[in-house]
């Protein structure tokens, strides 16, 4: 009786945790690509100093309710890089965007990823962080970071070190101090941040250039860290950073998959929490060639330093875009929405040929 018991109590356990760790999400997964479409960043025609604006749409982000976009050249007045659409109206071209011009938003310069903590509170939106001028402040609006509470982007604000700060050029020594080289000890000259994410307690930097300068630079997949906390005051909820900025992922694109074109770098780092896994993009430019991956991995496999994984179709071959992917952010619990900055290549979509008033994105289902 006794042994029958436990054998029966033994089964149940098991079970059990069989059908726990059977919900737990891996750090592979396939994917398919369900829709691809052409977006309307603003009206045909639209010219800035004589010249006309193409749409090098280069962040996006799903709040829940609007999908948020960034455009990386500036606008001409009464614009915005900044912009949102309905998910519904992604494709529409007789629904004009909705621009966000507040100052903060125009000021800024070369927009590169979103974010949102993982309790969907706040979202931010990050620059390239890619120029400085020396004895000069003319170039510090490349270096910020904004955020704000989810659903009201009229109120942004400038992560700083310090509540007057009307950029984050305060962090970026210590961004270059992390990146630290033998070639470039004690800080390196330049980087170029083309990834954000955000877990419950850190922010994530995705890293896709570094050198001695924006013409001298080599191409990257790093990932550096630095936690923050929520502080309130009166009012207003403020994000703060810790000073425990840290290099806590150096990944080669080439020695995960040698038949990949190269150089591969990264464009772009996200947080899904519903999946509990980081999502990155990796792309590739050179003359009129553009192409993309979409790579998966764990939260711990990302801060051990271990290689992320390739996402693959359901035939086993890799996911790939024809198009410079440089953002994605998940709609729901099965699609991802990827934005592409094709620079100014007429790339097709379908029998469609993109003009410069437009960005191509692609919607895919994860499985």
């Amino acid at each position: 009786m006794n042994y029958r018991l436990s054998a029966i109590l033994l089964t149940t356990l098991v079970l059990s945790y069989g059908c726990k760790t059977a919900k737990l999400p891996t750090a592979s997964a396939t994917a398919q690509i369900t829709e691809e479409g052409l977006l309307n960043c603003f009206a045909p025609g639209t010219s800035l100093n004589g010249q006309p604006v193409w749409c090098e749409a280069s962040a996006a982000l799903f709040d829940g309710k609007n999908v948020l976009f960034a455009n990386d050249k500036d606008m001409p007045a009464g614009q915005s890089p900044v912009f949102e659409k309905t998910p519904a109206s992604l494709s529409d071209s007789t629904q004009a965007p909705t621009y966000l011009t507040q100052s903060a938003f125009v000021s800024a310069r070369k927009y590169e990823d979103f974010a949102q903590t993982p309790d969907k509170k706040f979202v931010l939106l990050t620059t390239a962080f890619d120029r400085i001028k020396p004895g000069s402040h003319d170039w510090d609006s490349y270096n910020t970071i904004l955020y704000w509470p989810n659903g009201n982007p009229e109120h942004p604000i400038v992560l700083a070190p310090d509540d007057t700060s009307r950029t984050s050029i305060g962090y970026r020594q210590r961004i270059a101090q992390v990146l630290a080289t033998d070639e470039f000890p004690g800080a390196i000259p330049y980087f170029k941040i083309e990834g954000l994410a955000a877990t419950d307690n850190q922010l994530l930097f995705g890293i896709r250039e570094e050198g001695k300068s924006y013409s001298d630079f080599k191409h990257r997949v790093k990932v550096i860290s630095v936690s923050y906390r929520i502080e309130h005051i009166g009012n207003t909820d403020r994000i703060r950073l810790a000073n425990d900025w840290k290099l806590i992922a150096d990944f080669d694109p080439a020695k995960a998959e040698p038949t990949l074109p190269q150089p591969l770098a990264l464009s772009s780092l996200e947080y899904d929490p519903q999946r509990k896994r980081f999502w990155m993009l990796t792309s590739f430019e050179s003359n009129s060639q553009l192409d993309a991956y979409l790579w998966t991995i764990s939260p711990d496999d990302l801060y051990a330093n271990k290689p992320f994984t390739l996402v693959r179709d359901s035939q086993g071959q890799l996911l790939h875009f024809n198009h410079k992917a440089e953002d994605l952010t998940p709609l729901d619990n099965h699609r991802l929405l990827l934005i592409h900055d094709d620079d100014r290549i007429r790339t097709t979509v379908g029998s469609r040929t993109r003009q410069p008033h437009q960005a191509a994105y692609t919607i895919v289902t994860v499985k």
